[in-house]
């Protein structure tokens, strides 16, 4: 069984490796930060956005990864604007609201790659705004937050029945009004937080539920409070990739995180190269992210540089052929980790992680993601002093009296 462990450890292990570097990638054909990107069929696009030149844009650019190159597609017919938002849904794109010379918007348009045009879907009866949070989920839109481009954030929040062309008003985000917020849906939930609001830049994280229109408060950010990043979701998790940190400037990484619904645990991930950079855009094909545009905020320069990266794959159940063990990896980071008659627990751990078991121990072994052995026990082990481990993700081996061995995940925060 120890043969398994090592080679399924290898396997995570190699993933991880092969998902740690950024590639360069074909530059845009003009820089700008607050671009409106989506993936659609295997291609990426990028809408509006401010660039060095003309200050708001409508241009239009497809970016195909098999070429590695950008061609211009025809522009958004809406007028020229920044500060917009976008997503993709059922082989569609979708961007609204936005700054444009008559002041923030309201409306939302309907993008179709096959013919390459667009076609007004609806205005929003709520105020208009700028850089809100904007969600698709079972043909409904979900919109909110934001702020109205002159002084008022906003906290509102409502939803776009697509199949009734109705709207309905729904429960406010219950924390302080913001703009610029992250947003994404993982593991089938709506999610948003963060963002800015008067001087605070903010670290709180919220989760959506339709069924009840109501919110609940998750667990703060671990890292640094930020704002106007870019988000995607991918696999089941989601994702923070680079923006302004808690001063509202620059951080010296352009850090990238993703979250882990079940767990709502957040994992740093390798972060992009230079410095972060403010209102970039990205979009996911296939399991590769791409990531462009934004400001450099240390120079002034509006950013056409892009950069890929691979993303690492969601755990799989693992089984073995050795009929003493048939044991699975759950996701990193799940609180109080069961498995048949063996338990773990708190999962993150901070100083102690406990073991609970209805049989008996024969030895534990703890090993780093990376393969490095932190702790090894024989006998009947209890409880784990884990407070000098770094934060990160840790491999459990409990081996039974019976010669059983549990293979687990978990997260020391």
């Amino acid at each position: 069984m120890k043969h398994f462990f090592s080679l399924t450890l290898f396997s995570l292990c190699t993933l991880i490796a092969a998902a740690q570097t950024w590639e360069p990638m074909a530059p845009m054909p003009s820089g700008r930060h607050h671009p409106v990107t989506f993936a659609l069929d295997g291609q990426g696009y990028s809408f509006t956005g401010s660039d060095a030149l003309t200050g708001l844009s409508s241009d239009g650019y497809k970016y195909d990864p098999a070429s590695d190159s950008w061609s211009t597609i025809a522009s958004f017919p809406g007028a020229p604007r920044s500060f917009a938002i976008g997503y993709a849904y059922n082989g569609k794109g979708y961007l609204g609201f936005g700054l444009n010379n008559f002041g923030a918007q309201r409306d939302i348009w309907e993008f179709d790659p096959s013919s390459e045009t667009w076609e007004l879907v609806t205005l929003c009866p709520c105020s208009p705004r700028r850089h809100p949070a904007f969600l698709i989920k079972d043909d409904k839109i979900y919109i909110g937050l934001g702020d109205n481009a002159v002084s008022a954030d906003l906290n509102d929040w409502w939803v776009y029945d697509m199949n009734a062309d109705t709207w309905t008003q729904l429960q406010s985000l219950p924390a302080l009004a913001r703009h610029h917020p992250f947003h994404f849906i993982a593991d089938s939930t709506i999610y948003a937080g963060f963002g800015h609001g008067g001087p605070v830049i903010y670290d709180d994280w919220y989760s959506y539920d339709p069924d009840a229109n109501s919110w609940q408060t998750m667990s703060d950010f671990p890292g640094e409070a930020r704002v106007a990043g870019t988000q995607f979701d991918h696999g089941g998790y989601g994702y923070v990739l680079s923006g302004d940190g808690s001063d509202h400037w620059f951080m010296n990484q352009g850090e990238f995180w993703q979250y882990d619904a079940v767990a709502d645990a957040w994992t740093q991930l390798t972060s992009h190269p230079g410095i972060s950079r403010w209102a970039p855009g990205s979009f996911v094909i296939e399991d590769t992210v791409y990531f462009m545009g934004g400001e450099n905020r240390q120079t002034g320069n509006i950013e056409s540089s892009a950069w890929k990266y691979t993303l690492p794959a969601p755990p799989e159940d693992t089984t073995s052929t050795d009929t003493t063990v048939v044991d699975t990896i759950p996701p990193a980071g799940i609180r109080d980790i069961t498995q048949e008659n063996l338990k773990l627990f708190p999962v993150p751990a901070q100083n102690v992680l406990h073991v609970q078991s209805d049989f008996t121990i024969e030895s534990i072994q703890i090993v780093s993601i990376t393969g490095q052995q932190v702790f090894y026990r024989q006998g009947h082990v209890r409880m784990i002093e884990v407070n000098s481990l770094p934060a990160g993700i840790y491999v459990a081996q409990i081996r039974s009296e019976s010669g059983n061995v549990h293979t687990l995940r978990w997260m020391k925060r």
